[in-house]
Order: structure tokens, then C-alpha cells, then sequence
């Protein structure tokens, strides 16, 4: 039916669950809309939410905000109609869209102000003049600027700095963003989405806010959410739904950690174990089995790297056990072929752009040492300090075995490959859409969820409590 959400096929017009989710209470048709609210803010398909009477969609791309996506009227209906076919596409068009200068500078100049944030925004009037209004946080893009926020490790007080700033550049668009048909309902000459956010500071308000992201959406969903408790908001004007979320903060004071936000995490995906140390709200972990992964990793599930790629990356426990991998990574280029190195660090870059195997090998040599020198930066703003040669020896042995029998070519494809596949939201297609770690999570194994310790009872936090067994309670 139209207005059923494409991957999950929960009804989109339903918030029934709002309060129970407010709460505290896990409900399987609330995580299914944050799943379809997290993926709209990728592909833009505004066509189920529209059919949901959900309107005024605005999308954030960059520094750009489109709007004009909106319920047709009677009059002027064909005119609406190109509108909100043509606008969404032209968004997917400008997330895809390189600037190679921007790429190089996002690395090189670490102080330059990144405006990479993407985000989608709508309101539906959810009883007479009540109004919800959501919020989809994308996840990193396509692009090699988009990752550079994710590998700005510093703290901007007790959060990861890259997150934090992505947070602010929505903020700084809040009063941009306006819902013309909700002010007109409400008699009033405009609202902004700053408007709403002023009015859910008072306990009657008539709007509510229902958030999601997935991951760099989940880590930029989490750092909004505080701010906005911070500046006043009402926890019961305001909940989200992160999957794969990164942890953003740490230090933080207990009764700042306990935000209204769910969090879905897949034990196999490395990313929820990166980050600073803590996730602000609830997280439930999902722990793959055999059906899952045939289901998730198909033909690649039997494949003897893809095994050995996935229980290597499983072994890492934070950020700075990543960062270590990725320094012996780059170690073992270094008596490569030229042309082996190249095509290796093409893996990890937009190669449809840079060329690299065409490199001379005097290049590819300097390319390879800058990106160590890259990386050996951000483990030392990850950890406070150089990374210990001895550590990155150790960690290279395994990379280099690995090279030995499948070659350097075939493993950076297969790490690459095993990063993809265990922390994708949504399966390559709609016939496929629970063929991928979140969705199969929200679709198939909503009650095989653990949930994970809030930071108090642990003294380390969730990220060592994947053993934990307790199933999770939940509303069907």
C-alpha cells in the first residue's frame, strides 16, 4: 500500500508508539520507523511518506537546503507533482556530487570548517493541530570529504569533535527549515523548525520530535538530541532511533547520557565500537547466527578471506585497536609492487575520480607514506599518543598472513566488502530489502535483541558487554 514504508512495510502513518517508546518500552513498529525514517535520508523517496501525509519535507545537503516536497493540493496539483518528483532526485544528485579540491583539503587542513551534514526533515499533523515532526541524520556518504568528519578524533569538551560539528551545522539551519502547510493549519504566518524546538521546551506542547540516523546519521543524532535537552527541550517532546551508532562522548555527567534515544547495534559491525567510549541512551545488540549471516553475507559467507576478514575486524574492540589495524595495513604495503599499492589504496577512495594504479611509483610511494603520516595523526589524537611500534608489529603479523595466501589486492576488496555488508541498513533492493544486518534486525529478529548495560553498570560501558544474554523486553 502507498503509504507503507518500502524496506519494512510498517505504516508510516501510525505514531501510535510514541509514548510508549518516550518511556522506555521497545516496540518493534517503532524501530521500523526509524529504520525507513534513517533510509529516507539517503534515497529521498519522499513517495510513501507523501502518500502518509507527511509534508514539507525539507532536505539538508551540505549547505544547501531544498525544499518545496509537499502534500499536493487540489489546486496547482500536476505543478506540486513534478515538484516532488524532481527535488528529491536533485538532492541524490548533490550528495554524490565530488569536489576533489574539498576532498584534498578536508585532510589536509584539519582546522578547515566542514559543511558535509546531510539531513531530511518533514511534519505531519498527527491529531488536530498536533504535529509530529521527523528528522532523518545520514550516515557518511559516498564521497571522500564525507568521511573526513568521521577521522576528526579530537574532543569539543566531552565529544567527538567531527560528530559535534556536523550536529552544529543542523542547528545553525534550524531556523531555515520551515513547515508552511503546519502554519497555516495553526493560523500562524511561519514556522520553523527553531519554533517547534522553543515550543517543546514547555510541557503542552503541540509538537513532538522522532529522530533517526545511521551511522555518522546516529552519532550526529545523538550529540543534536543532547544539545537540544541541554537548551531546554522536553525529554516527552523528543525520541530517536540510532542503528549502527558510533559512541560520541565520553566523561559525560550520568544524567546527560540518559537521552531518549534507542540505539540498534549488530555485534559482527565493527563501528559501534568505535568512537570516544559512550552512546547516549539505550542500546540493544543483535548477535549473528548461522540464518543470519546466510541471509546478510549470501555467497560471501562461505568465503574462506571473507571468514578470516570478519573475525580479524571482529577482534577490534575501539577506535584505537582500529586505528592500529589500519597502521599495519598500511605497514604492509610498504614492500609492495607500486602497482599493488596503488590499487589498494584505490579500494578505500572514490576510484572512479582519482586513477591511482596509474600513478608513477614515485607517487604512489609518497601517497603511501602521507596516509601513514595520516593516520599515525589520528590515532595520536585518538589515544593521546603515538601509536607503539610494537603494537602495530604485532597487529601486522595477522595482516600480513592474510596477504600470503589471498594476496594485497584481494584483502583490501574483502575488508572493504566485510565493512559493507555487516553494517549496511537496507538489503540492494526492495524484493531484498531484509538482506541486510538492520533491516533483517528490525524485520526478522526484533526479539532475539540483547540489551546492553548503561554505562553505570559497567565500569568500561557497552562496548564490553557483548556477552551479556539477558533478552530484551519489548511491545510487539
Amino acid at each position: 500500500m502507498p503509504h507503507f514504508g518500502n524496506y519494512t512495510k510498517t505504516d508510516l502513518r501510525d505514531t501510535s508508539w510514541y509514548d510508549q517508546v518516550n518511556q522506555g518500552q521497545l516496540h518493534r513498529e517503532a524501530a521500523r520507523f526509524g529504520l525507513e525514517l534513517a533510509q529516507l535520508s539517503y534515497d529521498f523517496e519522499a513517495g510513501p511518506w507523501l502518500s502518509a501525509g507527511w509534508t514539507d519535507m525539507v532536505i539538508q545537503v551540505d549547505s544547501r537546503l531544498i525544499s518545496g516536497v509537499r502534500l499536493r493540493e487540489d489546486v496547482g496539483a500536476w505543478q506540486q507533482g513534478i515538484f516532488n518528483a524532481i527535488l528529491p532526485k536533485l538532492a541524490r544528485g548533490l550528495t554524490n556530487l565530488t569536489n576533489p579540491i574539498t576532498d584534498i583539503k578536508s585532510y589536509l587542513q584539519p582546522d578547515i570548517q566542514l559543511h558535509t551534514g546531510k539531513a531530511v526533515v518533514m511534519i505531519r499533523e498527527h491529531a488536530p493541530k498536533r504535529f509530529t515532526i521527523a528528522i532523518g541524520f545520514m550516515g557518511t556518504g559516498r564521497r571522500p570529504q564525507d568521511w573526513a568528519s568521521n577521522m576528526r578524533l579530537q574532543r569539543e569538551g566531552h565529544f567527538h569533535e567531527g560528530f559535534f560539528d556536523l550536529a552544529a551545522q543542523f542547528e545553525s539551519k534550524e531556523a531555515e527549515i520551515r513547515f508552511p502547510s503546519a502554519a497555516q493549519a495553526l493560523d500562524m504566518e511561519e514556522l520553523t523548525l527553531k519554533d517547534v524546538l522553543e515550543a517543546c521546551k514547555q510541557p503542552d506542547s503541540a509538537f513532538r520530535v522522532v529522530a533517526a540516523g545511521h551511522s555518522q546519521g546516529a552519532a550526529v543524532l545523538q550529540i543534536w538530541t543532547h544539545q537540544k535537552l541541554k537548551a531546554g527541550v522536553q525529554k516527552q517532546h523528543l525520541l530517536g532511533f540510532g542503528f549502527a551508532s558510533p559512541s560520541v562522548a565520553i566523561d559525560l555527567p550520568q544524567d546527560e547520557l540518559l537521552c531518549p534515544l534507542t540505539h540498534f547495534l549488530v555485534a559482527d559491525d565493527l563501528i559501534p565500537r568505535v568512537g570516544l567510549r559512550d552512546h547516549l541512551g539505550v542500546s540493544y545488540l543483535l548477535r549473528g547466527d548461522d540464518v543470519f549471516r546466510e541471509v546478510c553475507y549470501g555467497e560471501y559467507r562461505d568465503n574462506p578471506l571473507f571468514i578470516e576478514t570478519l573475525a580479524l575486524l571482529g577482534s577490534l574492540r575501539d577506535t584505537q585497536q582500529g586505528l592500529l589495524f589500519a597502521l599495519a595495513l598500511l605497514d604492509a604495503l610498504r614492500p609492495q609492487p607500486a602497482k599493488a599499492v596503488a590499487s589498494a589504496l584505490a579500494v578505500f577512495v572514490d576510484h572512479t575520480v582519482y586513477d591511482l594504479p596509474a600513478l608513477t611509483e614515485e607517487w604512489t610511494r609518497r601517497l603511501l607514506r602521507f596516509t601513514i603520516m595520516g593516520f599515525q595523526q589520528y590515532y595520536q589524537d585518538a589515544a593521546g599518543k603515538e601509536a607503539n611500534p610494537e603494537d602495530i608489529h604485532k597487529m601486522g603479523e595477522k595482516v600480513h598472513a592474510l596477504i600470503e595466501r589471498f594476496g594485497t589486492v584481494a584483502l583490501a576488496r574483502m575488508i572493504l566488502k566485510t565493512l559493507f555488508l555487516t553494517h549496511s541498513l537496507v538489503g540492494p533492493d526492495m524484493v531484498l530489502a531484509d538482506h541486510a544486518p538492520y533491516s533483517y534486525l528490525v524485520v526478522r529478529a526484533f526479539d532475539q535483541l540483547v540489551r546492553l548495560p548503561e554505562p553505570e553498570e559497567t565500569e568500561s560501558g557497552a562496548k564490553e558487554a557483548m556477552n551479556q544474554e539477558e533478552p530484551a523486553q519489548n511491545t510487539q
